[in-house]
């Protein structure tokens, strides 16, 4: 076998390389015709020598070797060239370096950004970096004779559009003014700090707006019963009031000041739990305002068109008599028209009243006690009760099991209300042993904060428009601090406002107006008081409006029979 021979490079190779560029027409005196050459071939080598391959050397030293002596070259053919031009220092080390120092260089070319290196040989003084970030730069020594004569005569333009030419023109937003400057006036109200769009806080609510301490009108309810178990004041949606005198109802338009009589329990046969008399103990709207519940001490649920003064149907207990044979402490509604009556023996029941069969769900054991207190969340998925057993539960409408069962209270627990603001705040209160105001997280079953009030809690009601809650106190350390009314901040805790004397003795029930800016409150001295805690300073036109319908009419109270007292 032959042995492989070593390559060579063909002598007409360089020539037809030549040729091949001879388009380009490089002059030999050029220096872009040996800068290639040198690049290429910076070992001097000899034409005679055939299949010989120079020493294998790397690009970096092929840039950085220098030749040391001629730097005659041969061509294409094999005749040595004498190189008759150098660089500027006479050299190849120069070019090359030139070449190497040129790469190194940022590019100046037509960049969006200077070179700050650049920037700092040409100008004096370096780039600005004040507070408005608005000056690109203060003038160089050789501008400033331009700028002091600019500085005596300012050019037309600039002062006809009163337009400062050391400023940005296109920028996000202009530079807020300094005290100092003459357009912070006029610009004050462009920076100022804008109102923040959640509900106003109590704490800055309380320098804009007045809490009154004297009620705003005063009616009579006369033979009202003095009990903490029982809920006979509630106000529907469309602003009537229904309150529970003894055994008769009565309504009050607030609008029209019309004072109607409703149902009378002695009036009403055996078969619908009237037949010799008997007690209201509770009294619910639904979330329309047009249909009224009614519940008895014996047990029986009245179902009422307030409107047409109708009633719709009954609601009765067992024949045999058993736990739904006591009296109905509590009702609420929720929005779908699910109605819960919770009664003395501590059973809870739910009745869908448009069904021919209304009862949909049975608590047979939700308290131990008397259940007193009753309250839908918003969202009708969980309800709120509380009995005389001292005892909090939240049920979900899908299971009979309670959701949160809290034995934090020392006392019957009649204080129900859910947080307008937050769906899984629930605020309770206790009764004359405990004196507490609770707030639980219903998702987390946690409690998060507690108020201490030194009095009995009858009512709390959360405002929709402030984040404040108002509790309704009942007796207190003594007998002197019973009847009380205190708006508290939330979620500080701290008291806003103060009522000590709002009624003469207990307050025994309480309720919130549709527009969320009154309180009714009706208590032991037989007395039903308006008060306007929560007015809202937007719509003062609107509350006169709404107020100048609260003193129209008659009010005749809501007594048949007895004669009313003088309004106070």
């Amino acid at each position: 076998m032959m042995a492989p021979s070593t390559p060579t490079r063909a002598k007409g190779s360089a020539a037809a390389l030549t040729r091949g560029l001879g388009m380009l027409s490089l002059d030999a005196s050029s220096p872009l015709s040996n800068v290639s050459t040198n690049v290429r071939s910076p070992v001097r080598m000899n034409p005679m020598m055939k299949g010989t391959m120079p020493p294998a050397v790397s690009r970096r030293e092929k840039e950085d070797r220098l030749p040391v002596q001629s730097m005659d070259m041969p061509d294409a053919r094999g005749v040595v060239v004498t190189k008759d031009w150098d660089g500027p220092d006479g050299g190849v080390n120069s070019a090359l370096m030139t070449r190497r120092r040129s790469a190194t260089m940022v590019s100046r070319g037509d960049r969006y950004i200077p070179n700050r290196e650049l920037v700092r040989r040409s100008v004096n003084k370096p780039f600005l970096d004040d507070s408005g970030g608005d000056t690109l730069s203060r003038p160089s020594s050789s501008d400033e004779a331009f700028t002091s004569e600019a500085s005596d005569s300012p050019p037309a333009l600039e002062g006809a559009c009163q337009v400062d030419l050391g400023h940005r023109i296109l920028s996000f937003s202009a530079a807020p003014p300094t005290s100092s400057s003459a357009a912070s006036t006029a610009h004050a109200r462009r920076y100022a700090n804008k109102p923040k769009s959640t509900l106003p806080s109590s704490l800055l609510a309380a320098g804009r707006r007045r809490i009154p301490t004297a009620p705003e009108r005063v009616l009579d309810a006369p033979a009202i019963v003095p009990d903490f178990y029982v809920n006979l004041l509630d106000w529907s949606s469309q602003n009537v009031i229904a309150i529970a005198l003894q055994s008769a109802v009565h309504t009050w338009n607030s609008e029209t000041g019309e004072a109607q009589f409703l149902l009378d329990l002695e009036e009403e046969s055996e078969r619908v739990g009237g037949g010799g008399g008997g007690l209201v103990t509770s009294l619910r709207w639904d979330a329309h305002g047009n249909i009224l519940a009614v519940g008895t001490d014996r047990g029986y649920t009245q179902i009422w068109d307030v409107a047409r003064g109708a009633r719709l149907r009954t609601l009765r207990p067992s024949y045999e008599g058993g736990a739904d044979a006591s009296a109905i402490n509590a009702a609420a509604w929720a929005m779908d028209g699910t109605l819960s009556v919770g009664y003395a023996s501590g059973l809870i029941r739910e009745h869908d009243v448009r069904q021919r069969t209304s009862e949909t769900r049975s608590l047979e054991h939700a308290h131990t006690a008397q259940v007193c207190g009753l309250n839908w969340r918003g969202d009708s998925a969980l309800l709120a009760s509380g009995s005389n057993d001292n005892v909090v539960k939240v049920w979900d409408r899908r299971t009979h099991v309670a959701k949160m069962r809290k034995e934090n209270h020392r006392a019957a627990v009649k204080a129900l209300a859910w947080s307008p603001h937050n769906s899984s705040l629930l605020a309770t209160g206790g009764g004359s042993a405990d004196r507490c105001i609770h707030f639980w997280n219903t998702t987390q079953n946690t409690r998060v904060q507690t108020i201490q009030t030194g009095a009995q809690v009858t009512s709390l009601q959360w405002a929709p428009h402030y984040r404040e809650l108002v509790s309704a106190h009942g007796v207190g350390t003594s007998e002197s601090d019973a009847g009380a009314l205190c708006v508290w901040a939330h979620p500080s805790g701290q008291k806003m406002a103060e009522v000590p004397d709002a009624h003469d003795g207990r307050v025994l029930h309480t309720t919130l107006s549709p527009d969320g800016q009154t309180l009714a409150t009706v208590g032991s001295d037989e007395s039903l008081k308006f008060w306007r805690l929560f007015e809202q300073a937007p719509e003062l036109h609107k509350a006169q409006q709404q107020r100048a319908g609260l003193h129209a009419g008659s009010y005749k109270g809501f007594a048949r029979t007895a004669p009313t007292r003088a309004l106070r």
